[in-house]
């Protein structure tokens, strides 16, 4: 708003906030004040292409703890699993989902609830963001494919010379289609013990704000991460300030099992790893925990019906 000399209580007015509203530790926008604001500020601008403006501006350390972990993790790939995994700290509305489609990866954006779809706006400032963030955070050139649900806009004619590679309106989904080697491009500021340090504020943070969400969520958020494998019932236990055997027993009441949980989390990463083929069957075995090849390959065929080695072959 300040590119128009609009003060952000003019923004603000309508909603009852002021700026130290929006500066208080643990403050959380409705959703639907949220899009209020958003429509107002197109009318205050007459800028419908907000969103795409907002989304070039996007920085890495807008994202708070998942930016910072994001940041410096070792590949693009990494940060992509970081982002993933802890999406939901600022909005439970979307997931990020990475999956195999043909020769490409897709990274779509996905509404968890039907009845509150990413709008036009939404997606123009995420997808521009994305795309912003993960060449400032691999310092090259990304070439992919952006892909929106929504048709062509006239504004959009404005920023042609904009926008960093094919966009394709009116499609399936809101995301990317690029090509696997991306997922292996080196982070400037990769830092393995800073990664560590973050990935843990990640889950602390999400255990902060396990209030909106089941108890076999939050343990499904802690129990598993993408370089150190699977932490123990203890470690779970102690991250959500109770002791193993409550933890136990209020998963009980869930109707769920804490080795349950451990092992549909298994069938779900052994599926996604095995669909993107950017790791041997040995070491998505060793990630998700199997003393050997044998053991993870009989549990697999057990979850998919088929070998790992034939549901890597097969097409998508």
């Amino acid at each position: 708003m300040e590119r128009w000399h609009i003060p952000m209580e003019e923004l603000l007015a309508d909603e009852g906030l002021v700026p130290e509203d929006l500066l208080r530790s643990g403050f959380r926008l409705p959703r639907e004040s949220f899009a209020r604001l958003i429509q107002r500020a197109i009318t205050l601008t007459d800028e419908p292409g907000i969103g795409f403006l907002m989304g070039l501006q996007m920085k890495v350390s807008c994202h708070g703890v998942i930016g910072q972990a994001a940041m410096v993790a070792k590949t693009l790939g990494e940060a992509l699993e970081i982002a993933q995994a802890y999406f939901g700290l600022p909005s439970s509305d979307l997931e990020l989902k990475l999956d195999r489609e043909g020769e490409r990866v897709r990274l779509s954006l996905v509404e968890r609830d039907e009845r509150y779809q990413l709008g036009e706006v939404g997606a123009m400032f995420l997808l521009t963001g994305f795309a912003a963030m993960a060449e400032a955070l691999t310092g090259q050139k990304l070439r992919g494919e952006g892909v929106v649900r929504f048709a062509r806009p006239s504004y959009i004619n404005r920023f042609d010379h904009l926008i960093a590679g094919p966009l394709t309106f009116g499609g399936a989904f809101n995301g990317f289609l690029f090509y696997p080697e991306i997922l292996d491009y080196p982070l400037v500021m990769s830092d393995p013990v800073a990664a560590r340090v973050a990935r843990e504020q990640c889950k602390q943070e999400l255990g902060r704000l396990g209030g909106g969400r089941s108890l076999m969520q939050q343990v499904r958020d802690l129990v598993f991460d993408e370089e150190l494998g699977f932490a123990s019932l203890e470690t779970v236990a102690g991250k959500l300030n109770v002791t193993p055997r409550t933890l136990q027993r209020r998963l009980q009441t869930e109707g769920v099992v804490f080795r349950d949980i451990v092992e549909a989390i298994r069938e779900q990463h052994a599926k996604r790893l095995l669909a993107l083929r950017q790791k041997s069957i040995g070491q998505v075995a060793d990630l998700l925990g199997y003393s050997d090849v044998t053991n993870f390959s009989r549990a697999f065929r057990r979850w998919a019906g088929c070998s790992p080695r034939d549901y890597m072959r097969a097409p998508d």
